[in-house]
């Protein structure tokens, strides 16, 4: 339904007839606030699955408390039958009782960073990030120290973050002004952020070059919206339904689709690409950690510009020593000293003799080709 738009029917009829017989691209579904012991939510999952889908994003909430049994009644009778293809954030409901039923339902599913519950991954394209809206979002928070390294690593802005509880929303328990820090960090990056937790599909218009979206509309009793909440854009309060996001380079298209099967509010967001990160990777030394001659030093990279270069250290009981491009010379065992290898995208170094016994660190480095840096290192020794 449209802002200002009393006729959800007729808004659906208008979308659909223009609407495309397929749609290319990796389909991403996104999701909340279903895992109900009603049949609301199957018949929507069931829905989701007769259009078709490569990835689900569940924004949270198994009812009542997220216990292992209602994981097994509520949730895997109805979104479970996508569970490998699932990325979750816990919602309020399920958060008390996580170590019975969200930590082990998940499982690898769900990462955890250093005790935290969020994680990031990369598909068709896209960086996603699952954020978590009940631990710690403070600007000094353990959350928000890995946000901003997770971000580091992607240059554009073709980005999608989820938590449950939505920073903004025109309905159901509003904003989450507590969640200012971890938006702050997405600014600038990310093109769109995902939440559940208000019974209903809300889009707002960008925030800060955001477009935050709510889709509560899993299969719950519904919050009606604030229609004269100047951030809102289109809405649905009455049908349960799901967002699809149709995923390509640089853009993503998104629709509403109710159980029905009828459609609203479909649009598409815009992103600069992501440059691929750099990388070095060192072939050998490689799986192996003891060699009884070594000569030659060699590896490959990706999105780097040359040169690449080499830190050989040679630990010994008096302390380090780096290798010069000549001899082993003393040095601190934290040096950077470093020798030029030959090549860019499959590098090499040969040594002018074997190296003698003993215990090494090597390190290789190299500038990426769209700014930041990559380095790998290894720990051998030679018999």
């Amino acid at each position: 339904m449209s802002r200002g738009l009393a006729c959800a029917w007729v808004c659906a009829v208008v979308v659909v007839v223009g609407a495309p017989a397929a749609l290319a691209g990796t389909r991403v579904w996104a999701v909340g606030d279903g895992g109900v012991a009603g049949l609301q939510d199957d018949a929507l999952a069931q829905r989701v699955a007769s259009e078709g889908i490569d990835r689900l994003l569940y924004l949270g909430d198994v009812y009542e408390s997220g216990t292992a049994m209602e994981y097994a009644t509520n949730y895997q009778t109805s979104w479970g039958r996508f569970k490998q293809l699932t990325s979750p954030t816990p919602g309020n409901h399920e958060w008390s009782a996580r170590r019975e039923g969200y930590d082990p339902y998940w499982g690898a599913l769900a990462p955890q960073n250093e005790g935290g519950h969020y994680y990031s991954f990369d598909l068709a394209g896209w960086h996603f990030v699952s954020l978590n809206s009940h631990e710690d979002s403070g600007p000094e928070s353990p959350q928000a120290a890995w946000l901003s390294r997770d971000l580091a690593r992607y240059s554009g802005t073709c980005t999608i973050a989820f938590h449950h509880r939505p920073r903004f929303a025109a309905g159901g328990h509003g904003d989450a002004p507590d969640l200012e820090p971890l938006f702050a960090r997405l600014v600038g990056r990310t093109a769109a952020l995902l939440a559940g937790h208000n019974h209903n599909y809300e889009r707002l218009g960008p925030q800060r070059g955001i477009v935050p979206f709510v889709v509560g509309s899993g299969g719950r009793d519904f919050h009606r919206v604030d229609r004269s909440d100047p951030r809102l854009v289109a809405f649905d309060d009455t049908s349960h339904g799901a967002l699809e996001l149709v995923l390509e380079r640089g853009r993503a298209s998104y629709r509403f689709v109710r159980t029905d099967g009828s459609q609203s509010d479909a649009g598409s967001l815009s992103c600069q690409p992501h440059t691929a990160a750099p990388s070095v990777r060192i072939v050998r030394p490689g799986g192996r950690r003891v060699y009884p001659r070594l000569r030659t030093l060699y590896g490959r990279t990706r999105n780097v510009k040359g040169p690449v270069r080499l830190t050989l250290t040679a630990r010994t009981r008096a302390g380090c020593r780096v290798f010069d491009g000549a001899r082993f010379r003393r040095a601190s065992c934290r040096t950077r000293r470093s020798v030029r290898a030959l090549g860019v995208r499959a590098w090499r170094y040969r040594l002018r003799r074997s190296l003698p016994r003993g215990a090494y660190r090597l390190t290789a480095r190299a500038a990426g080709t769209k700014g930041g840096s990559a380095s790998s290192t290894v720990s051998f020794r030679v018999r």
